[in-house]
């Protein structure tokens, strides 16, 4: 099992102090993300300055695409994206579109962001497309109740890793929590807030970079 990588979501209002955050926390982060609120605040200019800035990162425009899939992936990929997001409740035409998008170019990938509910029909419709990447996000009220990730949830991700996919791992997740998932293959670990809003990025980000290397090897 290869280490997860460690993605920093940039998700407030502000392009200048998601920029400086990037920037103090870089060294310790593999992905960058352009999350929903800055790319609706600011627009692809978001992404088309973190790739200019940090052109060794993989930048995400979690662009949450429901509609219009093509022309979405098109303007995020031509702003210097790697990697999109796609609602696991988009339409197929959608999907499709979003994957088209992403194969007519080279290193490029698409990230399906499922909800609470998915079926086993709609995983194996993502992986027959080609689709790697699933984003698990736990949501905010859960967050806010406290509750740890549950024998569960930890059971359905290890199902989604069986049938060939990459696992991201998001939703107010803590440095440690990420020992939760030590039998899990996750691909990736996403920190937000608890990050790019600290006092001193670079520790935080470290601290989970560490944790990472102390749990996974």
């Amino acid at each position: 099992m290869s280490r997860p990588k460690l993605q920093l979501a940039l998700d407030n209002h502000s392009l200048s102090d998601s920029l400086a955050a990037a920037q103090k926390a870089q060294s310790q982060v593999d992905v960058i993300e352009v999350g929903t609120i800055l790319a609706v605040e600011n627009g692809m200019q978001a992404v088309r300055m973190m790739k200019s800035l940090f052109p060794d990162h993989i930048i995400l425009a979690d662009i949450r695409i429901i509609k219009a899939g093509g022309k979405l992936a098109k303007l995020a990929f031509d702003s210097g994206a790697d990697w999109v997001t796609v609602m696991s409740d988009a339409s197929n035409d959608t999907i499709e579109a979003v994957v088209k998008e992403a194969k007519s170019r080279e290193n490029k990938d698409v990230q399906i962001e499922i909800n609470q509910s998915f079926t086993s029909e709609q995983a194996e419709y993502w992986r027959s497309l080609g689709i790697t990447q699933i984003i698990y996000h736990r949501s905010s009220e859960v967050v806010e109740e406290e509750e740890k990730w549950s024998p569960e949830v930890i059971k359905e991700l290890k199902n989604l890793a069986e049938k060939g996919f990459n696992l991201s791992i998001t939703g107010g997740l803590a440095v440690d929590e990420i020992k939760l998932f030590k039998d899990v293959p996750v691909y990736c670990f996403i920190a937000g807030r608890k990050i790019a809003n600290a006092k001193d990025p670079l520790q935080v980000a470290k601290e989970y970079k560490d944790e990472i290397i102390h749990v996974f090897g």
